[in-house]
């Protein structure tokens, strides 16, 4: 399968971090209406703010890893045959996730074992699967 071109390739990372971080914020705000009906109700409505802020966050987030980690494995999987849409959104889920696992990892700074990364990691995987998905629609076309 070919890329529709090289201009549709760079249109594709922009709109798969959009994608990955708009999922990310709705996650986020369906996180904050858990906190119970009538406290995440309150939350959003003192708090909506924190949606768009935690979109311009996750967008250069998703982009970065898009283009260090994204390009090696998508040129990788293309060498492979591995271009279709199922692939790209798999390897979307998989790589978001290790990526927040070991994020998480890294930076949490507990030294025993607990759920955090795994739960980060759990979270990522749709935002993931959303821009792998994306970024193949864009470079592909179909």
């Amino acid at each position: 399968m070919k890329v529709k071109g090289i201009v549709s390739v760079a249109l594709a990372y922009p709109a798969a971090a959009a994608a990955g971080a708009a999922l990310v914020v709705v996650e986020l705000g369906l996180l904050a209406l858990t906190e119970g009906v009538s406290s995440g109700i309150a939350e959003l409505a003192t708090g909506w703010w924190v949606l768009p802020v935690a979109w311009v966050y996750a967008f250069p987030v998703f982009l970065v890893g898009l283009l260090l980690v994204g390009t090696p494995v998508w040129l990788l999987m293309a060498g492979l045959k591995r271009d279709s849409r199922t692939h790209a959104l798999m390897t979307g889920a998989i790589l978001s996730a290790l990526a927040g696992f070991l994020i998480m990892q890294l930076f949490s700074g507990e030294t025993a074992w607990s759920w955090g990364p795994f739960i980060y990691a759990a979270a990522l995987v749709i935002p993931g699967a959303a821009a792998g998905w994306t970024l193949h629609r864009v470079a592909y076309g179909r």
